[in-house]
């Protein structure tokens, strides 16, 4: 049965034939999908399923996932493990420097967005206790919170803070905690140390980021001082498809031969 390829519709979306004919029809629908991206989806909308687009489009199944592999290729699609086909969300090439998540994505035109998902006030370990300068046992504000740009997951953080530094934190807003800090209680971040590392994304991260389990992430584990004074201990697992450090590197030591 000969199916006629080009127009149809799927849930709410409409599917037209490109403007310019192409000449294979692994084209052709990669080039609808295209203008169904650039007029009617939005980063992390979904795509229609595979089947629909066979049915729509009269066209194989191995056809219609060449051409969504061709637009996962350029990045303009994201494959989600057992969910689907999205748009792709916002990337961000970080550089090295100390400044909040909120700050540095709205520098990038992004629209920053926080969710705490869980706040208290717990003693710290041996751990908490060596970064923070404390004795261990001493109370600390231990915030989780899930930061997004444009609407898209980047970031699954957990950080601790001294009690004793900011009483009364956990009644405040926690969705910008530097601002927080220099407003509220007159502590300004100086400086700070950080490493990166990378790390498969375990189920708890994945379910949060919205990611496949054990997918790449990249993990930065920072300390925060004003002045002497050390304020704050965090690990941030950030999307390693939506995040990249950028750094610049000069010579150190005379050149060697």
């Amino acid at each position: 049965m000969q199916h006629e390829f080009g127009r149809g519709e799927v849930g709410p979306y409409r599917l037209e034939r490109p403007l310019v004919a192409a000449t294979t029809k692994r084209a052709q629908v990669r080039g609808i999908l295209e203008q169904l991206i650039d007029t009617e989806l939005n980063p992390g909308d979904a795509i229609p399923s595979e089947r629909a687009l066979v049915v729509r489009l009269g066209v194989s199944r191995v056809t219609v996932r060449q051409a969504i592999a061709d637009l996962v290729d350029t990045g303009a699609l994201e494959r989600v493990h057992g969910k689907g086909t999205y748009v792709t969300g916002p990337q961000v090439d970080s550089r090295l420097h100390l400044t909040s998540f909120s700050r540095e994505m709205r520098d990038r035109g992004l629209l920053p967005a926080t969710v705490v998902l869980a706040a208290s006030e717990e003693a710290a370990d041996d751990e908490v206790a060596y970064a923070l300068r404390i004795r261990p046992g001493r109370p600390v504000v231990r915030v989780e919170r899930l930061r997004t740009a444009d609407g898209t997951p980047m970031a699954y953080e957990v950080g601790h803070y001294p009690s004793a530094l900011f009483p009364g934190l956990l009644q405040r807003e926690l969705g910008s905690l530097y601002d927080v800090f220099a407003s509220e209680y007159g502590v300004v971040v100086t400086s700070g140390e950080q490493t990166v590392r990378a790390e498969a994304a375990d189920a708890s991260q994945a379910r949060i980021l919205g990611i496949a389990k054990r997918a790449p992430l990249l993990v930065q584990e920072r300390v925060t001082y004003a002045g002497d004074r050390v304020i704050e201990l965090s690990t941030s697992w950030y999307r390693a498809d939506r995040y990249r450090i950028h750094m610049a590197i000069t010579p150190r030591g005379a050149r060697e031969n």
